[in-house]
C-alpha cells in the first residue's frame, strides 16, 4: 500500500508541475519562474526529508499521521493544477477565458470539499452491510446463525482514536452476534499501538462463541523499522499475548470448533502469505499450501476459513475449503465510487476481487473494506464497514 501510494502521488505530483508549467509558468516574468522554482524546491526537500526520516525509523506514530497529512496537501494540489491547467488549455483554445476560470475554480473547490469529507465523516462514518449466505451444507443448528466481521482497525492511525474504537465495540455488541471475527491489521506499526485503553475496549466485544482472529501484513512487523529493540517475532508474540489478554482466539493456521447439539461448524484461520510480505497486492504463485491450517476438519463439515489476503482464495478453494471466506486488507484502496449496484475502484487495477461478495463453485468469498486506514488519512466512498453475515440452510 506505502509503496503504490507514493507511486501514484508521484506520478500525479510530475504531472501537475509539468502541467502548470507549460500553462502559466514557462511564459511567465524570470522572476516569477525563479520563485516558483526556488519555492518548489523547498517544498520537495521538506517532503522528502520527511519521507526519509518516516523510511528510516526516525518518526513515531504522531509523526505518520502527519506524514499522511502532508500527502494528502500534495495530493490536492496536484490535482488542482491539473484541473487548473485542462481549464486554462480548453479557454485557450474555445476563447471562453471567464468561463473556462470559473469552472477551474469550481472543481478546485468540489475537490477540496471531497477529500476535506474524506479526511473526516468518510473515516468515521461506520456502514452495516448485511448479507445472507445460504447452502445445503449449512448444519440444520447452524440457520440463522449471525456472524459481525470486521477488519483493519490500523489501531494507531484510527481517526477518533478511543472514541471511535468504543463505536466500533457498541455496534459489533449491537448486532448479537453469534461469532465476532477480526480479520487482520489490527495495528498499523506495531504492538505499542494495543495499549491499555485499547485493549480495554476491545476486551468488551461480546458474542455467543466469542471472537476469533488472524494475523495481518501490519501485525506481523513487516514495517517496522526498529527491529533491534523488539524483533519481529517478538512483535508477533505481543501482539497474540494483547489479543489473547482481550478473549480473543488467534488462529494460526489453526482451526476451533463450533458445537450445537449433534452440529458443527469449523473456522480456520489462515496464515498471510510470506511472498506478499513486500508486495502486498500481487497474486500469490508460489508454493502456498493451506492445507495445514485445516488439520483434523473433515471435508463434510461446513467451513469458514478467514484469511486476511484475498488472494488466496482460489487456493483454499482447490483444497475443497472455505464454504465461507472472509478477507480484508484490500479497504478499496480507501476509495469507492457507488452507482446503484455498480462499484468501482482503482483497486479493481490490482485485484481480481477487491470489495463485497464473490460466489464461485458453490463457495462464498466477502470482503469487508475495513475500518481504519494506511498511509493516506481519507476515505472517499468507501466507509469503515463492518459486515454481519448470516448462515441460511438452504434445502
Amino acid at each position: 500500500m506505502v509503496l503504490i501510494g507514493l507511486i501514484v502521488f508521484l506520478v500525479i505530483s510530475a504531472c501537475a508541475e509539468y502541467a502548470l508549467w507549460r500553462c502559466a509558468i514557462a511564459s511567465a516574468r524570470p522572476r516569477t519562474k525563479t520563485v516558483y522554482v526556488v519555492a518548489s524546491a523547498l517544498v520537495w526537500a521538506a517532503f522528502w526529508s520527511l519521507a526519509v526520516a518516516m523510511w528510516c525509523g526516525g518518526l513515531g506514530t504522531e509523526a505518520m499521521r502527519v506524514f499522511g497529512l502532508v500527502l494528502v496537501v500534495f495530493l490536492f494540489n496536484g490535482i488542482a493544477k491539473i484541473l487548473a491547467a485542462v481549464c486554462r488549455i480548453i479557454c485557450r483554445r474555445t476563447r471562453h477565458e471567464v468561463a473556462g476560470r470559473v469552472t477551474g475554480a469550481v472543481l478546485v473547490v468540489a475537490l477540496a470539499a471531497v477529500m476535506l469529507y474524506g479526511m473526516t465523516a468518510g473515516r468515521t462514518r461506520f456502514r452495516l452491510e448485511y448479507a445472507a449466505v445460504a447452502s445445503e451444507r449449512v448444519p440444520a443448528a447452524f440457520d440463522g446463525y449471525r456472524i459481525a466481521f470486521f477488519s483493519d482497525v490500523h489501531a494507531g492511525f484510527l481517526a477518533g482514536g478511543e472514541r471511535q474504537l468504543e463505536r466500533l465495540v457498541a455496534l459489533l455488541n449491537g448486532v448479537q452476534a453469534d461469532l465476532v471475527v477480526c480479520g487482520g491489521d489490527l495495528v498499523n506499526n506495531d504492538w505499542r499501538e494495543l495499549d491499555p485503553a485499547t485493549v480495554t475496549i476491545l476486551s468488551r466485544i461480546e458474542a455467543r462463541d466469542g471472537v476469533v482472529s488472524v494475523l495481518g501484513n501490519h501485525d506481523l512487523g513487516i514495517y517496522m523499522r526498529d527491529t533491534v529493540t523488539v524483533s519481529r517475532e517478538e512483535n508477533i508474540d505481543r501482539i497474540v499475548a494483547a489479543e489473547r489478554a482481550m478473549g480473543w482466539c488467534v488462529l494460526r493456521d489453526s482451526s476451533l470448533f463450533v458445537v450445537r447439539g449433534t452440529d458443527t461448524l469449523s473456522v480456520t484461520g489462515v496464515n498471510y502469505p510470506d511472498e506478499l510480505h513486500h508486495w502486498s497486492h500481487e497474486r500469490v504463485n508460489g508454493d502456498f499450501a493451506p492445507s495445514a491450517a485445516y488439520w483434523g476438519v473433515s471435508p463434510q463439515t461446513y467451513n469458514i476459513t478467514v484469511s486476511h489476503a484475498p488472494q488466496v482464495w482460489d487456493r483454499i478453494r482447490a483444497a475443497g475449503r472455505g464454504d465461507l471466506t472472509l478477507s480484508g486488507h484490500v479497504h478499496s484502496m480507501q476509495m469507492k465510487v457507488r452507482v446503484g449496484r455498480w462499484r468501482w475502484s482503482p483497486a479493481a487495477w490490482m485485484y481480481d476481487r477487491w470489495s463485497g461478495r464473490y460466489d464461485e463453485e458453490g463457495r462464498t468469498l466477502y470482503i469487508t473494506d475495513g475500518i481504519g486506514c494506511a498511509l493516506l488519512p481519507m476515505r472517499i466512498g468507501a466507509r469503515p464497514e463492518i459486515t454481519v453475515l448470516e448462515l441460511k440452510r438452504n434445502l
